[in-house]
């Protein structure tokens, strides 16, 4: 009989295997697996309700609900086309304005799921209208979000920072690994999009005739505009101030009181007051799917942790690497494994949930640098169709099939071209080092 752990392990990998093949969420699986092997580990009806991950829940929940009316009255979306527009007698331009429009649309609190899903067809159309290399606004779209997704302010940023505080690091070390991360991820990204502007030539690119200026933002739309930037404010100024002026306890006060969850519901009753979107068309925005591969699986990895499976993975990653501490071969190793199974599953979903609680417990001394490896080279492979984030760009090609083809095809390898320079040029760096 395999003892519990085991049987734990196993079922995070049952879980992501049969989501894959099945095609049905993760999550799901997952969260069947943690209640059979809990009853299995003794534990009470309580504490197997307690493995649900409720301030990752509350994270997605609100962060999207908010951003939801936004995007459901075209708030965003119609900054982008006003963006775009400006750069119109700038063609070799456009193809950054693009990608910095990607980038805040992502970072200023939406996240990258919701880029992929409101830009990608945006971005593509224009990509036919001005000849402009399809994979070329695939990597605009994916980087871009990826690049601003994983900020401290935004999304994925907050996602992860739960993440880090559920494993018990401390706040402000959580904190500081959710920056290095979000840094991490804008310039892996941003590299990305610079090398495949030149090699995709973006600056060859047509001037676009006759482009329609797009409608001025209505009403409605200006007031979602003052709402978010009220919140993101209110989220970031605290935090920012914090940090020139650490000695300050009313500053630290003011920054715990003002966490991004509590300012979404505030945003959100808001919206609902001044009507500036229909409640539920904003709903519909809430990326359930995802909330529940990510609570789903963290139900499994809270119940590893909590009968010390991820203490077994961690200790043998310790003995492969030795007693030496300072080495970077456990960096290399948790690369490879999270580029390998973002193939075919979600990064932030599925990836940096397994991988954390792992990382947290390995004995290293680049144990920021770990963490940012995991979640880069979790981002590199997503480019993949058979992945969340690159089956969302790819849907945003349309009807066309001759182009979806080419397009399939290309994000296949392009992923692969991705992870072989960033392995050399990581390996680089750290030599260096």
């Amino acid at each position: 009989m395999l003892d519990i752990n085991t049987l734990i392990i196993l079922a995070i990998v049952a879980s992501i295997a049969l989501g894959y093949f099945i095609k049905i969420n993760i999550g799901i699986f997952a969260i069947i697996f943690a209640f059979i092997l809990a009853n299995m580990a003794g534990l009470s009806g309580g504490k197997q309700l307690a493995l649900w991950p409720l301030n990752l829940f509350f994270i997605l929940f609100s962060i999207t609900y908010f951003y939801g009316f936004a995007i459901a009255n075209g708030t965003l979306n119609r900054g982008a086309q006003h963006a775009i527009y400006m750069s119109r007698h700038s063609p070799w331009l456009m193809p950054v304005i693009f990608y910095l429009c990607v980038v805040v649309f992502s970072g200023i609190g939406p996240g990258h799921y919701a880029a992929f899903a409101f830009l990608s067809p945006l971005i593509m159309l224009i990509a036919t209208q001005i000849r402009m290399s399809k994979m070329l606004a695939a990597v605009i779209v994916y980087s871009g979000a990826c690049a601003g997704g994983f900020n401290p302010f935004t999304l994925g940023g907050r996602v992860v920072n739960g993440m880090l505080e559920n494993l018990n690091i401390p706040a402000p070390l959580a904190l500081h690994y959710t920056y290095a991360i979000g840094l991490s991820m804008f310039l892996a990204h941003t590299a990305i999009f610079a090398v495949s502007y030149v090699l995709l030539k973006g600056y060859r690119i047509q001037a676009v005739e006759n482009m329609a200026r797009p409608a001025p933002f209505s009403a409605e739309q200006k007031r979602t505009l003052w709402l978010v930037c009220g919140v993101f404010l209110l989220i970031i100024l605290p935090a920012l101030l914090s940090s020139l002026l650490p000695a300050s306890t009313a500053l630290k006060a003011a920054t715990q009181a003002l966490n991004p969850t509590f300012l979404s519901f505030i945003g959100i009753v808001a919206s609902l007051l001044l009507k500036v979107a229909d409640e539920r068309k904003a709903m519909e925005n809430i990326p359930w799917s995802i909330i529940i591969m990510i609570c789903g699986l963290g139900m499994l990895i809270n119940l590893a942790v909590d009968r010390g499976a991820v203490d077994q993975i961690a200790n043998w990653v310790n003995g492969v690497q030795g007693e030496d501490s300072r080495g970077y071969g456990v960096v290399y190793i948790m690369g490879g494994l999270s580029s390998a199974m973002s193939l075919f599953a979600s990064s932030m979903g599925a990836v940096m949930p397994t991988m954390f609680p792992i990382a947290a417990k390995i004995h290293t001394e680049h144990t920021a640098l770990l963490f940012s490896v995991i979640a880069a080279f979790a981002t590199f492979t997503g480019y993949s169709p058979f992945s969340s984030g690159g089956a969302l760009v790819l849907a945003g090609v349309g009807n066309d099939a001759a182009e979806s083809r080419r397009l399939f095809v290309q994000l296949i390898v392009l992923p692969i071209a991705v992870i072989i320079c960033a392995a050399l040029l990581l390996m680089l760096v750290l030599s260096l080092s």
